[in-house]
């Protein structure tokens, strides 16, 4: 019993002393987690900060003042200034937005703000901004006959080749800076490619998947290594339908002539057609070809399979109604396929 008595006695000591030891070191402890630095040694700080980062021409740019280091920034009084000339009608009591429209590229702007706290603290700070831009060009790899002078337009499967021109200047000059020192980030519908981005990455390959009627939303943002000056730009790429028209056609030249035919009423002479393709990813030498009338296949192997013949005897009497219908497809994408119709009355 007098030993049990000694191991209790014991065994309260040491639990005694293991309460002593953990409220001796615990305030030592929480005193080191909550050292706060003196309120009073905080210096308050303004900033100017611009969004966008570096301005495009014709647009709004916005400079905030973000007063740091005041517990209570709120009646302070702003002053704004503009190259040097005060902005009346944006100054005044917690105006701390500015906001102007720029002009022409390369034009450089310096804006600045005095800030009067309301415990009498006078701050000041300054950003100058130079008007930059990019070109943002885009070119695919579709066929079309030589006199189209339009936009060449992808279709499904097309790769697209998007091309970056900066003409970015360091903030508050007229130096331009080398564009292959900057860093082209790609996003393709929103979502970024990292792949494909970097320090000189200014063009961007885009193998066209989707379906025609849904165009792709292209943006590229371009920085430098310093974040110092940074626009975006970005552009809508239709993907559309490839297409086949139908034309008469020269018989000694195999030139198309007037306008796609539609519907024709001819008297009973020889005609001659040609089948011209637009924005296929295949030259027409290497399209099949399927010729029609009324829905029967005609015509045989031809070096020039896009020309057509129709031949109707002079002493023709009577009255014929046709439909002549020409198919374009390439062999290595089912999909990229057309049709033209034309509707023939012949008298």
């Amino acid at each position: 019993m007098k030993k049990q008595n000694n191991q209790n006695k014991i065994l309260g000591n040491l639990y005694f002393d293991c309460l002593l030891i953990i409220f001796v070191l615990l305030p030592i402890v929480v005193a080191a987690q909550f050292e706060l630095p003196n309120i009073g040694s905080i210096k308050p700080t303004i900033t100017l900060n611009s969004d966008p980062v570096t301005p495009l021409p014709n647009s709004t740019v916005t400079i905030t003042a973000n007063l740091a280091g005041i517990t209570e920034a709120g009646d302070s009084n702003y002053i704004w200034f503009l190259n040097g000339a005060r902005q009346t009608s944006a100054s005044g009591l917690n105006k701390n937005v500015f906001s102007l429209r720029t002009g022409t590229i390369g034009m450089i702007y310096k804006i600045g703000v005095n800030v009067t706290a309301p415990n009498g603290e006078n701050l000041s700070d300054t950003i100058n901004l130079t008007v930059s831009d990019a070109d943002l060009t885009w070119v695919a790899n579709s066929q079309a006959p030589i006199f189209y002078k339009a936009k060449l337009m992808p279709t499904k499967n097309s790769l697209v080749t998007i091309s970056a021109l900066p003409f970015i200047y360091r903030p508050g000059t007229k130096n331009l800076i080398a564009s292959n020192n900057l860093t082209y980030n790609w996003k393709i519908d929103g979502k970024m490619d990292s792949e494909k981005s970097g320090v000189n990455r200014s063009s961007y390959a885009l193998r066209a998947s989707n379906f025609p009627g849904n165009s792709y939303s292209v943006q590229v943002e371009i920085k430098t290594a310093d974040n110092s000056a940074s626009l975006s730009k970005d552009i809508l790429i239709p993907v559309v339908k490839p297409q086949v028209f139908m034309h008469f056609s020269d018989p000694k030249t195999n030139l198309p002539y007037g306008a796609a035919l539609k519907n024709l009423t001819m008297r009973a002479v020889n005609l001659n057609f040609i089948a011209e393709t637009y924005f296929f990813t295949a030259p027409a030498k290497n399209l099949k070809w399927l010729w029609f009338i009324n829905n029967t296949e005609v015509g045989g192997r031809n070096e020039k399979p896009w020309l057509a013949t129709l031949n109707l005897a002079n002493d023709f009497l009577g009255q014929i109604f046709a439909q002549i219908k020409v198919i374009a497809q390439n062999p290595n994408n089912e999909l990229e396929i057309a049709q033209s119709i034309t509707n023939l009355e012949v008298r």
